[in-house]
C-alpha cells in the first residue's frame, strides 16, 4: 500500500495538538486530502488524557477499526483501556516509526495493539468509567449490571494491580505519561492569546 493511497484525519482537542503529529505525517507523505487517498487512518490524539475515551464513545465501530489513538499515556491499563474499544492500534505520541506503522494499519482496519495489563475486557470498562469520573452506582447503570458487580471488579482490579483504592488508580493511570520532545508541546491552547 503505497503512501498515495493513504490519507489520514487527525482528530483532536485544539489544532495545536495537531502539531505533535503533523510532521511525521508530512515526512511520509500522509497528509493528502482524505478525499484523495484510498485508505484514510483516522487519528485520536489523546491531549488531555481522557480526551480519546470522550472520541471513541461517539464513534462507531467501523471508525474505531481505522482508529489509531496516539497517547502521552505510558501506564498499560491506560493502554489497554484505549484498545479495548476495538481501535486498531494505540501509540505514545514520542514513537515515530510505531506512529507510521500505525497509520498504515488503521487505514487498513488491522489491528495492531498488543495487549498489556492483564485486566478483562469488563475490568477495563470499569476502569474506563472510574477515568471518566463516575461513581458505583452511575458504572453499574451505564453498564446493566449491579452496584455489587462493579464493587467486586473494583476489587479485583485494585488487587492484581496492586492499589490500595479507587483515586489511588486513577492517579497512577494519570500520571503515568511520555514527555513529548517536538517544538509544538511549547505552545498549548492556553497560551494561544494575543498581545495588546
Amino acid at each position: 500500500m503505497g503512501s498515495q493511497q493513504v490519507g489520514a484525519e487527525i482528530d483532536a482537542a485544539h489544532s495545536t495538538y495537531e502539531r505533535l503529529v503533523e510532521p511525521v505525517l508530512d515526512a511520509a507523505g500522509l497528509l493528502s486530502p482524505p478525499e484523495t487517498a484510498r485508505y484514510v487512518a483516522h487519528i485520536i490524539l489523546d491531549y488531555p488524557l481522557t480526551w480519546a475515551i470522550q472520541r471513541l464513545e461517539q464513534c462507531n465501530s467501523l471508525i474505531r477499526a481505522r482508529t489509531l489513538v496516539m497517547t502521552q499515556a505510558t501506564h498499560p491499563v491506560y493502554l489497554d483501556c484505549i484498545a479495548s474499544y476495538h481501535v486498531a492500534g494505540v501509540v505514545t505520541s514520542t514513537d515515530e516509526p510505531a506512529i507510521l506503522s500505525g497509520v498504515y494499519a488503521a487505514a487498513s482496519a488491522q489491528k495492531t495493539y498488543q495487549w498489556k495489563s492483564g485486566l478483562t475486557y469488563m475490568e477495563l470498562r470499569v476502569t474506563r468509567l472510574l477515568l471518566q469520573g463516575l461513581d458505583t452506582r452511575a458504572a453499574a447503570h451505564q453498564l446493566s449490571i449491579s452496584a455489587k458487580t462493579v464493587n467486586a471488579h473494583v476489587s479485583n482490579i485494585l488487587g492484581k494491580l496492586g492499589y490500595e483504592s479507587r483515586a489511588q488508580l486513577v492517579a497512577h493511570l494519570l500520571g503515568s505519561f511520555a514527555v513529548v520532545a517536538n517544538d509544538a508541546r511549547a505552545t498549548t491552547p492556553d497560551d494561544e492569546r494575543t498581545e495588546t
